[in-house]
């Protein structure tokens, strides 16, 4: 299993569970980086994008849950006006959009509700700037499927994944609520109902 994560934080608290996390830097362009480098080899078993997530608004997630993504979508990737937000004309060749479903989420989700997790699936948002603003989270969950989670640097990876044909599996814990912005980020209690999970996916998956 290689298992993917973007900063120190995650990995330091990730080893204490056995885990051997490699570090891939934190936002799309250093993850890119660092994950075509990791993935350009042969690997045996799944890969696994790991880390801490925010929340939107209406996806009912708290801290500490645990969810999977199904797509990434580059959430900020267009055009900024006074009324908000427009993604680039269909004719451009930006590509905003990659699946993660696959046999291995399948497997992951029902490895992990038989241990009592009761994971999320959904769509993830990557963002170059993480979202203090309810009103724009609401936006950014709207637009993209509903989605569950932000972070940075799941699209990133996930394309990598996928020009190199590896399947990618994309685990997120909640750290943060979008729609309360002022409650502040339990990094650490994410981290440790992450690294339970994991050790439950590296014995089983």
């Amino acid at each position: 299993m290689l298992l993917l994560v973007p900063t120190e934080i995650e990995a330091k608290v990730l080893k204490k569970f056995g885990l051997e996390p490699v570090i891939i830097g934190m936002g799309p362009v250093e993850a890119a980086i660092a994950a075509y480098d990791k993935l350009n080899t042969q690997i045996e078993g799944p890969v696994i994008l790991a880390g801490i997530g925010g929340a939107y608004p209406g996806s009912d997630l708290k801290i500490g849950d645990i969810a999977l993504a199904s797509v990434e979508f580059f959430g900020d990737l267009g055009t900024c006006h006074p009324s908000g937000f427009r993604s680039f004309s269909a004719n451009l060749p930006a590509k905003r959009e990659v699946s993660l479903r696959h046999p291995i989420l399948e497997k992951a989700l029902a490895l992990l509700e038989e241990e009592g997790f009761s994971p999320e699936c959904g769509a993830f948002v990557t963002v170059c700037c993480a979202t203090y603003d309810t009103e724009r989270g609401e936006i950014l969950a709207i637009r993209h499927q509903n989605a569950l989670i932000e972070n940075m640097e799941g699209f990133s990876v996930a394309l990598v994944a996928q020009k190199l044909s590896q399947p990618l599996l994309e685990i997120r814990a909640v750290s943060n609520l979008i729609e309360n912005p002022k409650a502040g980020w339990k990094v650490a209690l994410a981290l440790e109902k992450l690294g339970e999970a994991l050790v439950c996916l590296k014995k089983k998956l």
